[in-house]
């Protein structure tokens, strides 16, 4: 375990630098500041600021990008971010990676997701659920990329925190949506928002069937989601949240490389029975009461339960039939002090975290029934101080103190307790409401899952494997040359020591024996004149194992060159035209560590939508890989069981395909 010597020396400097300032502070806040404010983000400190004073890589995606993007769902409206990889595994909308910052099939465990700040991540190997927020239900959505979410969140944030926002109820409005395209996909949606006085909601509920692009690829995925908010006075508001998903998707398999060479098709499936079946639930609720003059108590508190059924087939007959129910509970309160003295304004966070998920696994298969019940439970705590000294100078730190103790039965060690650290400073100057620099060093760590420190087979722990450790330094910034157009340039090094990882090899979860390391480059551009909006982004991923068995090696699924560009156009009497691109480069086989096999081929998929407005209704049409390009977003070494070598394996994605519909609305401003 790291000593708190260094994290906790970097973060005191900065509050003595706090301190020093008031004391030393003679002239009043210039109205200024206020006007650097700007967007306003809340996933980088768990409060609300502006996102140019925060020393990150940040992205904020708006209800209105969202619209007039070509996504049915949130990965793939993050697919066309600069330095988000967006994997759609099985190709029928259910199963996604998104890599952030080059971590590849390890990325669903180093990359947080949340919704309106609960955490969505399981604690198993499944990573979190991309589908579990339809997009009609999004506000927005705000991407942090680097470990500084480690601090604030703890475990699975090393390469960022995406953070989706939810609708509240403002005017009363509503809207009804129903489409139909390729592969007898059928979608539809409503909502329905308002506010009375002291009361405002937002209810959605949505559904989408699809038979899918491949055989055996069928999905059927039904959400209903609600929010409610109160503010019974000016100093006190309550809010509560709550959703419902149901998705029972097929999943297709592999095509091995020998198989494809042999004339099957790409749409074949050779696991026609595999499926996964999920329920999911969840409540939170909240309270925020003003203290004092500018300071705050905050209580959340949320609940999950989580039930799914699967089946999956091998070769030679064998087979597992499995049912996991897990169920999670968060607690966090939190206390934010805001003063301002002088010219130097501060602000610092103190939270504490309480998190527990239990889980059960009960599965029939080739080698007898198991069962099994593991469990998490972690406590944190955390402090974030934020200073502005001066209109435009910011300097932050945070350190977090977290310890997680897993339970496992039956198993041969009943229980492991693991203690962590993490803390970050960073410096901004933010030149105006859209421009800034910034650098930032940053420490992160993950904590193994549930599954890959127990094997069900032989009801054992793995007493070995340790928690991975990274450190993140970066720079960058976001220049507006002239209004609408927008620069934006970060540079990340991340170094990251006892990775985990599942050993193909030892056929076993194990730590790296040395460092694992990633750096490169992030640029984007963007502009916007009258009805057009244009822009681009560029990522350079380099990773190297630094030492070890796989010295020398890049980390397998990782491009190092992923581009973006996207152009739209509003015409004043309603009509709208865009188009996206996105450009993935080779990358090595998933599980190739050795760096035996050729690269993936690299890909270019275009989109585009056309949209109208008339009068109430909106009438869309989204075109999807309209150049019909044949690819697979994923792939990976697979285990031919009749030559027992390991050999390329694809998942074919969707040739191109169309959704047409059409949203009636009412109410609104």
């Amino acid at each position: 375990m790291r000593g708190p010597g260094l994290g906790m020396m970097m973060v005191l400097t900065v509050l003595a630098g706090g301190m020093f300032a008031e004391v030393r502070a003679e002239r009043a806040i210039d109205n200024d500041r206020k006007a650097i404010m700007g967007e306003v983000v809340v996933t980088a400190s768990r409060e609300k600021e502006a996102a140019v004073r925060v020393p990150a890589n940040v992205t904020v995606i708006s209800a209105e990008e969202i619209e007039n993007s070509t996504a049915l769902n949130v990965p793939e409206v993050l697919r066309t971010v600069a330095g988000i990889h967006v994997i759609d595994v099985s190709g029928n909308q259910r199963n996604y990676n998104v890599d952030l910052r080059g971590f590849g099939e390890s990325s669903p465990q180093n990359a947080l997701l949340l919704v309106d700040g609960r955490r969505v991540n399981l604690p198993d190997l499944s990573g979190p659920d991309w589908n579990l927020i339809p997009l009609d239900r999004i506000e927005r959505i705000e991407v942090i990329r680097g470990s500084r979410g480690s601090v604030l969140y703890g475990d699975n944030a090393t390469a960022g925190v995406i953070n989706i926002i939810t609708k509240e109820g403002r005017a009363l409005e509503g809207s009804a949506t129903a489409a139909y395209g390729s592969y007898d996909t059928i979608k539809t949606a409503a909502s329905i928002s308002g506010a009375h006085g002291i009361i405002g909601y937002d209810v959605t509920a949505s559904y989408l069937d699809s038979h899918g692009y491949r055989d055996n690829s069928d999905t059927d995925i039904k959400d209903l989601g609600a929010n409610l908010w109160l503010d019974p006075s000016d100093r006190l508001r309550l809010h509560m949240s709550a959703g419902y998903h149901y998705d029972d998707t097929r999943n297709p398999g592999a095509l091995l490389q020998s198989e494809l060479n042999a004339g099957i098709s790409r749409k074949d499936t050779t696991h026609p029975l595999d499926f996964d079946k999920i329920e999911d639930y969840y409540v939170k609720a909240g309270a925020e009461l003003s203290i004092l003059s500018n300071d705050a108590f905050r209580l959340e508190a949320s609940w999950r339960n989580r039930d799914k059924s699967s089946f999956g087939t091998f070769a030679q007959g064998l087979f597992f039939d499995a049912d996991t129910q897990t169920d999670m509970l968060a607690i966090s309160p939190q206390l934010i002090f805001k003063e301002d003295f002088g010219g130097v304004s501060n602000r610092v966070v103190l939270g504490f975290d309480y998190t527990q998920a239990e889980q059960d696994y009960d599965s029939i298969g080739t080698f007898g029934p198991i069962k099994a019940t593991l469990e998490k439970y972690n406590r944190a705590y955390f402090v974030h101080d934020e200073l502005g000294i001066g209109n435009h100078l910011t300097l932050s730190g945070g350190y977090r103190w977290d310890r997680a103790r897993f339970r496992f039965e039956p198993a041969d060690v009943a229980t492991k307790t693991r203690d962590e650290e993490a803390f970050d400073v960073g410096i901004n100057y933010a030149f105006s409401s859209r421009s800034h620099l910034y650098a930032s060093f940053t420490s992160g760590f993950r904590y193994p899952v549930l599954d890959e420190q127990f094997n069900y087979a032989t009801s054992t722990v793995n007493t070995n494997l340790k928690p991975q450790k990274s450190d993140n330094y970066e720079t960058g910034g976001s220049i507006e040359v002239i209004q609408g157009l927008l620069v934006l340039f970060n540079l990340f090094r991340i170094e990251t020591e006892d990775e985990v990882f599942y050993n193909p090899i030892a056929l076993s979860n194990d730590n790296m024996e040395d460092e694992t390391i990633r750096q490169g480059v992030e640029l984007g551009l963007a502009w916007q004149w009258k009805g057009l909006q244009t822009g681009a982004g560029y990522t350079y991923t380099d990773t190297e194992f630094d030492g070890g068995l796989f010295d020398g090696n890049e980390v397998p699924n990782v491009p190092r060159h992923l581009s973006t560009a996207y152009i739209n156009y509003a015409f004043k009497w309603g009509l709208f035209l865009g188009v996206d691109a996105i450009y993935v480069g080779k990358r090595y086989l998933i599980s190739d560590f050795e760096n035996a096999f050729d690269k993936a081929e690299s890909y270019t998929v275009v989109n585009a939508k056309v949209k109208y407005d008339w009068r109430w209704l909106t009438f869309f049409v989204n075109l999807n890989n309209i150049f019909d390009k044949e690819y697979s977003a994923y792939s990976g070494l697979s285990f031919n069981m009749t030559t027992f070598t390991l050999e390329p394996g694809f998942y074919p994605s969707p040739e191109f395909n169309v959704l047409a519909g059409v949203t009636a609305r009412f109410g609104g401003k």
